[in-house]
């Protein structure tokens, strides 16, 4: 054999060794990547499921305090007022006890009428009984009789019924951003607009303030939850949701709120 042969058999047989040391390397990087996402899934999934945990920890929480609010506080001020009504018809003097005990009996009703939307806030019950849309409705009435801003609630669509834990995130999320609304955005009026389609849940919340949630919500999302943001974005996470913020006309914000394959499985099957 000559030398140009040996020369070219072991150039050959190197570079072989060559290309298989680089499939070996590359086949060794790609488990390796594969491995990690595996990792990175698997602690997402962890994330998501600590903090649908603490979630419903919060809201078994406010279960149980707006049922105590309701069932006890509430029924002893009703007992309260009740009594207050019996005496004004005992006192017959001229010394103001009548006009003191009419104020007292109508700060007691005021008492009453807060509790109520304290007990709504935290546990909404209408949205357990009627769905989501009622309960929203049923919040903007409660929110209207405060008469801090004016909020008008629509509906329209397929009225089909809303899974329950989404149900329960999207109120939280309106909640939130009403919340949001009335503490930053000097906003007089609120329009809530509530539609369904088979497939997909759209909420809108537009405002007439001062585009406050909009311009700042570049540095919000730099930050710990500013503007509430980070909660609204985690509980929408959760059930496969989205939200968008516009510039509203001719000023305010619109926040679009949107949710796929919304209804339950026992609906879809």
């Amino acid at each position: 054999m000559q030398t140009v042969d040996i020369i070219v058999i072991g150039t050959t047989v190197m570079l072989m060794l060559g290309v298989i040391v680089i499939i070996l390397v590359m086949l060794q990087q790609k488990q390796v990547i594969q491995h990690k996402l595996l990792i990175r899934d698997k602690d997402l999934q962890l994330q998501r499921e600590r903090l649908v945990a603490v979630l419903q920890g919060q809201e078994q929480e406010r279960k149980r305090i707006a049922e105590d609010l309701h069932d006890e506080v509430g029924a002893q001020l009703s007992v309260l007022k009740l009594n207050i009504g019996g005496l004004q018809t005992l006192l017959k003097t001229g010394n103001g006890e009548t006009e003191r005990l009419k104020e007292t009996k109508d700060f007691t009703d005021t008492i009453i009428q807060q509790l109520r939307f304290i007990s709504q806030s935290l546990h909404p019950q209408a949205l357990e009984n009627l769905g989501l849309a009622h309960a929203l409705d049923s919040f903007c009435n409660l929110m209207n009789k405060n008469k801090q801003v004016k909020i008008s609630f629509t509906a329209a669509g397929s009225g089909q019924t809303v899974d329950r834990e989404k149900a329960l995130n999207v109120y939280r999320v309106v909640q939130e951003l009403i919340n949001n609304i009335l503490k930053h955005a000097a906003a007089t009026e609120i329009k809530i607009s509530y539609q369904t389609t088979p497939s997909l849940l759209t909420i809108d919340v537009a405002d007439n303030g001062n585009g406050a949630l909009l311009t700042t919500l570049g540095d919000a999302r730099k930050k710990t939850g500013s503007l509430g943001l980070k909660n609204i974005e985690s509980r929408l996470n959760i059930i496969g949701g989205n939200i968008t913020f516009t510039a509203g006309t001719p000023q305010g914000t619109i926040a679009s709120i949107s949710v796929e394959n919304y209804q339950s499985s026992s609906q879809n099957s």
